[in-house]
């Protein structure tokens, strides 16, 4: 019985001395996965950022299509009136 005592005591002992340890070691992993997570939300912000300025960039040059599509079928039609001799 005084083994059994012992061996409970002892390893008390070592559940109180390993407790600090496994708290800082939990500490640690929440910090690194917050920093994680940081990052992961910055780099999905500029990420999305990318693609606004790339969809911004095509919106542009979409809308300077149609404008210049617009203005050859204007030109188009003064021609065809040209030469129908409609001017």
């Amino acid at each position: 019985r005084q083994q059994a005592t012992e061996y409970s005591t002892s390893s008390s002992d070592d559940e109180f001395e390993s407790k600090p340890s496994l708290t800082h070691k939990a500490k640690r992993s929440i910090r690194r996965r917050r920093k994680l997570e940081r990052e992961t939300k910055q780099l999905i912000k500029q990420e999305e950022l990318k693609r606004l300025h790339k969809a911004q960039a095509v919106q542009r040059q979409l809308e300077e299509l149609e404008e210049r599509q617009r203005a050859l079928e204007i030109f188009g039609v003064k021609l065809e009136r040209e030469l129908r001799g409609e001017s």
